[in-house]
């Protein structure tokens, strides 16, 4: 059986034992680089970004953004 790479909010807070809200609240806050297929639909969230997110570190996304001044 292969790893889950992408994750919905509870399956990402069983992943990084936090509380599903507190995983929800980061993809709303753009603290957790994150997507949903439709406004207010579920979250989809990429293994690589939520272990980043876990860690403190930037995801990739996060990474390439542009620089703001």
């Amino acid at each position: 059986m292969s790893e889950r790479i992408w994750f919905t909010t509870a399956q990402a807070a069983e992943h990084t034992e936090r509380h599903p809200q507190t995983v929800r609240k980061a993809c709303e806050a753009g603290e957790l680089h994150g997507s949903q297929r439709v406004p207010n639909g579920r979250w989809r969230i990429h293994r690589d970004c939520l272990d980043a997110w876990a860690y403190g570190d930037p995801c990739v996304h996060q990474r390439e953004a542009p620089q703001t001044d």
